[in-house]
């Protein structure tokens, strides 16, 4: 009987447009230790609604955002997103925060057939065949590998691992693990921290054990990572650290007020600043005339994959429903946004590739 009702009610969830309007889903991060990351997202990507908005909107249809907070923890995701998609008039879910948010979502994108889009995640678990998955972002093991060429570049041959226990937490260790074996890098001491937790001093005195690692590898929030530098640091720790670009380089550098000395991030967008890139340009365009004067990767993010739904929303068979949006998406091809480009075919959905490095000395 249970499954009978929950396939009825996929069915009658099915989804359309409502009329005027393009409604999009989220569950993310507005409140609790990860807030930045999630309200930063959200704020490049309704950036780009509004200016669309203002000129008429898509095709005459308004892009509305329908915005639940989960403050990263997947017991409120899941929640959320089964309000979303019994909710027929919600075409695509887009901009969730996190790996282990985004894994509570997948039960019910597979059911109820829901286009999935632009999750702040690298992690292979979205990245494994599923047609209604689309990435935007590259993966944690394209960072993983470009961090460790730069700890060998640095003569780092010893590292340590700080990780948040929880699957984002294992799917960095792992993505890890895999570049460092390749490149000949040893691990070692390896740590866990608790989701959304900065008690660290337990893990600082795991991974400072003597003979100390060169440098400590960090998968976690910005929270977290910043009260676990300034601590190892505090007690003079003179190695480097390295994170995945989940931390969000802008939030990490206000939480260490500034002083990112031997810290190096991944980051899978260009220079927020740098407006000679085509696609920053119109992201700062945007930002300014939704009335924001400051820029930052996370908002660049949210922006570019609100770029990439309009493009599978203008791409897709009218009248629009969950499974013309998500046909959409798949047939875009290659597309170059100005400066990034991104890439869907049927069997492949990863989007980006792009991977950068910002680091101070």
């Amino acid at each position: 009987m249970l499954l009978g009702a929950l396939a009825g009610s996929a069915r009658a969830a099915q989804g359309k447009a409502a009329a005027g309007e393009i409604v999009v889903g989220s569950s993310a991060a507005f409140s609790g230790p990860a807030a930045m990351l999630g309200q930063g997202l959200h704020a490049g990507a309704q950036a780009l609604f509004k200016q669309i908005n203002g000129q008429g909107g898509l095709g005459g249809a308004k892009l509305v955002m329908r915005a639940l907070d989960d403050a990263y923890e997947p017991v409120r995701t899941d929640r959320n997103t089964r309000l979303l998609v019994d909710d027929p008039k919600v075409l695509a879910l887009f901009g969730y925060v996190g790996t282990p948010t985004s894994k509570a979502a997948l039960p019910y994108v597979r059911r109820w057939q829901i286009p999935f889009v632009g999750a702040f995640t690298g992690a292979e678990v979205l990245r494994e065949p599923n047609p209604m998955v689309f990435n935007v972002r590259a993966g944690y093991r394209a960072e993983a590998e470009a961090l460790v060429a730069a700890m060998v570049s640095s003569g780092v041959k010893h590292v340590g691992v700080l990780y948040q226990a929880d699957l984002f937490g294992r799917a960095g260790l792992e993505a890890m693990r895999s570049a460092a074996e390749v490149q000949g890098l040893v691990i070692g001491p390896v740590a866990s921290v608790q989701r959304n937790s900065v008690e660290v001093q337990a893990a600082l005195a795991a991974l400072l054990l003597r003979p100390q690692p060169e440098a400590i590898f960090m998968v976690s929030t910005y929270a977290t990572c910043a009260a676990f530098i300034r601590a190892a640091r505090q007690q003079g720790y003179a190695g480097r650290f390295y994170s995945l670009s989940f931390a969000g380089l802008e939030p990490l550098r206000q939480a260490l007020n500034q002083d990112m000395r031997k810290v190096t991030i991944a980051q899978v967008v260009p220079d927020p600043d740098d407006a000679s890139v085509a696609v920053v340009a119109a992201y700062q365009k945007a930002m300014r005339e939704a009335g924001h004067k400051q820029f930052d990767s996370i908002s660049l993010e949210g922006y570019i994959a609100a770029r990439v739904l309009v493009e599978g929303l203008r791409n897709a068979q009218k009248p629009l429903s969950r499974e013309s949006v998500a046909q959409g998406l798949e047939t875009l091809g290659r597309v170059d946004l100005g400066g990034f480009q991104v890439a869907y075919r049927s069997k492949d959905h990863q989007g980006s590739h792009y991977i950068g490095l910002s680091s101070d000395k």
